[in-house]
This record gives structure tokens, C-alpha cells and sequence, in this order.
């Protein structure tokens, strides 16, 4: 899959659900969640939060896992509270590009896999991360996100590149 802006997610969902499943195509249910996540993602990168609202449980639940360094909200419960996690967090991030891998939902549940890359909007320093996301549905709406959070730190980064020469 290739590397997408924040808006373009909601189209990518499909292709990269159906890459690996040749039954995807039939799998009404779970593709009803896929575009329920695509309109939630288009709500969040065109800042939108009453439409997120309208998605959401009343008892929605947000938990992250993510470095300590890392400005975010790790937990919030409630429709408000997420609401208010999630303007936070992203507002930390400028320039994503999301690039899915990997999607896989059966039932209420769609898990993801994605790598990311964009810039910090407190210091300009580009991140890279990789993403692993578990969507719970109850009713046509969020009931909970999980998200886990590996950032490469530059340095790292760095060494891991072979010498010019």
C-alpha cells in the first residue's frame, strides 16, 4: 500500500481490507464498520468533531499506548472526553501520512496496521511510527479504540542507514 494523506484514508480502507481475504467483497458487516471508520477519519482531518460525535457511543473508550515523551491523551471515556483526546492528539501532528498495511475485521471488530510518518507540530522534528489500532462496533457506532504506538526515535533511524561512500 502506498503512503496517503490523513483524507485519503477512508478510500484505502477497502483495497487494503480486500488484498488479503478473497471473500471480502461479501462481508456486508464488517464493510459496513470499514465505511463507518472511513467517515470518522474524514471527520478527523477535516476537524469536524460534531460529525465524530455522531459516531461515537455514549460510552465510547480511547486507549492508547504510546512513549512517555509523547503529548497525547493515552485514555478518555465518554463521547466528550474522546472528542476531546482526539482534537488534542492530533492537533500534536501536522503533515501525517499514513500508509495501511494491513486490515483485518470480522464481527464488531476491525484490527489495523499502519506506518506513519509526519511532523510535530511543538518542535517541526519529523516522526515515524508504527500503528497497530483495534475498532470495537456496538450498534453502527464506536464503542472503543485501542491503539498502540512504536515511534522510531532519528537517532535510530540514523544508525540503521548504511554509511554514503
Amino acid at each position: 500500500m502506498r503512503e496517503v494523506t490523513l483524507a485519503e484514508v477512508p478510500d484505502a480502507l477497502g483495497p487494503v481490507f480486500e488484498a488479503g481475504d478473497p471473500l471480502a467483497k461479501g462481508r456486508t458487516w464488517e464493510r459496513r464498520h470499514l465505511a463507518i471508520m472511513g467517515e470518522i477519519v474524514a471527520a478527523i482531518a477535516a476537524g469536524e468533531y460534531d460529525q465524530l460525535r455522531a459516531h461515537l457511543c455514549p460510552d465510547v473508550t480511547l486507549e492508547i499506548a504510546a512513549p512517555p515523551s509523547v503529548p497525547w491523551v493515552r485514555n478518555a471515556a465518554g463521547v466528550d472526553e474522546v472528542i476531546a483526546a482526539v482534537r488534542h492528539n492530533f492537533r500534536t501532528l501536522r503533515d501525517q501520512r499514513p500508509t495501511p498495511l494491513a486490515l483485518a475485521a470480522q464481527g464488531d471488530t476491525v484490527m489495523i496496521m499502519a506506518r506513519e510518518s509526519g511532523t510535530w507540530v511543538a518542535n517541526g522534528q519529523p516522526y515515524e511510527t508504527m500503528l497497530s489500532q483495534q475498532w470495537t462496533f456496538r450498534d453502527e457506532k464506536l464503542a472503543c479504540i485501542r491503539s498502540v504506538a512504536a515511534f522510531v526515535v532519528p537517532e535510530e533511524r540514523a544508525r540503521e542507514r548504511p554509511a554514503a561512500g
